[in-house]
């Protein structure tokens, strides 16, 4: 059996839809996440595990054409989740080895993390879905992204929040609804503040946080991220994760 070829992003590394040039972004690793080599070429063809996704079974598919940021990961072991916002300058949702003065970076490096920056693994942020989610007013908004320091799509957004709150969603947003352990076509109004709340014509292709009062916050295409009334956008249902 071929063994599988594990790296580690020692910062964030995107993940495209092809590899000829100019190919769309559709996924981005942040530091301490891993992804899987199926195949080397002129660039190599991977798939993300943490990423889920039902477009493969083993995580998200695509392309990464510079490896520049990546690293063997077979020691690689991250105890901690980056939580807030720090002075290291790491995206929300990167994985360290430790909290604290000496927070060990995926690349080996050393850095200082105040431990309030960074929960162990598997915990949830005390913060909520909708508070996580309003310190990232403004942050633009980038098709496939899921950095908190340069910019995410909407789905991205969820992903990371999310993750915050140790949950594992899919990737994108209609997997986000398909997927939910509880979902519902009902009104608005029978969603609780921090529901998934998904919209699009036709099929779903847009997703955000419902904030109530019917208003919800998202990365919006139009400017980043916002509130928006639940009225601007075609809405489709609501979806929970937690409890």
């Amino acid at each position: 059996m071929t063994s599988v070829e594990t790296l580690v992003a020692t910062a964030s590394v995107p993940v495209l839809a092809g590899p000829e040039a100019g190919a769309d972004l559709v996924t981005e690793l942040i530091p301490g996440e891993t992804l899987e080599v199926v195949e080397r070429g002129g660039c190599l063809r991977v798939v993300v595990p943490s990423h889920r996704s039902r477009l493969d079974p083993r995580g998200y598919p695509g392309w990464v054409a510079d490896e520049a940021a990546l690293r063997i990961a077979e020691e690689w072991s991250p105890g901690f989740v980056v939580a807030e916002p720090n002075p290291a300058g790491l995206p929300l949702g990167s994985l360290v080895r430790e909290a604290g003065e000496n927070a060990v970076l995926p690349c080996g490096a050393q850095t200082a993390l105040d431990e309030v920056a960074a929960i162990p693994l598997g915990e949830r942020a005390s913060r909520s879905e909708v508070e996580i989610s309003s310190t990232l007013l403004g942050l633009p908004y980038r098709w496939g992204g899921t950095d908190s320091t340069t910019g995410m799509d909407c789905s991205g957004m969820v992903y990371r929040v999310m993750q915050l709150r140790g949950v594992c969603v899919p990737r994108d947003a209609d997997d986000q609804f398909d997927y939910a352990p509880f979902s519902s076509s009902e009104h608005w109004e029978a969603a609780r503040e921090g529901d998934l709340v998904f919209f699009g014509e036709g099929e779903i292709t847009h997703v955000g946080f419902y904030v109530g009062g019917g208003a919800y916050i998202s990365e919006h295409g139009s400017g980043g991220t916002m509130v928006r009334a639940m009225t601007d956008d075609p809405y489709r249902g609501f979806a929970r994760y937690v409890a």
